[in-house]
């Protein structure tokens, strides 16, 4: 999820993997979602209208409960994104980048352009190619145009943020809730 200034710049407020929703505002009764979802790794997903989501959404339901545990959750990844991109290096938030688009992809390898990657970061690309040749320089990753190869992930994971594992365990957190909130407990 990104927000865009007037001026065309950009920035990553939250990743949103398999574990997501794309449109929580809607959840919470909103009319539109201000944030522009841009999918970065192939993948399925599934779709509902808002009209369908507010016919089938019922208080006190295992949906309901649902929601409400995500969008605590990513009002949490949110803030720290922010938190993020105020205070870290741009060598730390690409560590945490591209740690979580290789979580998400399953793999060390996936597809990433530098122009991308700047967009999320809200960073001009220039700012990316150094980062990365640094990263690269000490042998976490591999790159070429388009492809993105994680060969340290130890190694890259020092290398990230403290946001990096504040943003995972808030996803653990909400993985361990669902059995007892489907459940209904």
């Amino acid at each position: 999820m990104i927000d865009s200034m007037d001026d065309g710049r950009t920035v990553e407020v939250g990743i949103i993997g398999c574990e997501g929703i794309v449109g929580i505002n809607i959840f919470l009764d909103g009319i539109v979602t201000p944030d522009k979802a841009i999918v970065q790794l192939a993948g399925g997903a599934m779709r509902m209208t808002a009209k369908d989501l507010r016919k089938v959404l019922r208080f006190g339901s295992a949906l309901q409960r649902l929601l409400l545990a995500y969008a605590r959750t990513f009002l949490a990844v949110i803030s720290q994104s922010v938190a993020c991109s105020s205070h870290h290096q741009i060598e730390q938030r690409l560590a945490r980048l591209l740690l979580t688009m290789s979580d998400y992809a399953g793999s060390s390898e996936f597809p990433m352009f530098q122009e991308s990657m700047a967009s999320l970061l809200g960073v001009r690309r220039v700012g990316v190619t150094e980062a990365a040749g640094k990263l690269h320089a000490d042998a976490l990753i591999s790159y070429r145009r388009g492809s993105i190869r994680i060969l340290d992930k130890p190694g890259l994971a020092k290398k990230a943020c403290e946001c990096y594992r504040f943003i995972r365990q808030q996803y653990k957190r909400l993985h361990d809730e669902l059995p007892p909130l489907l459940a209904g407990k």
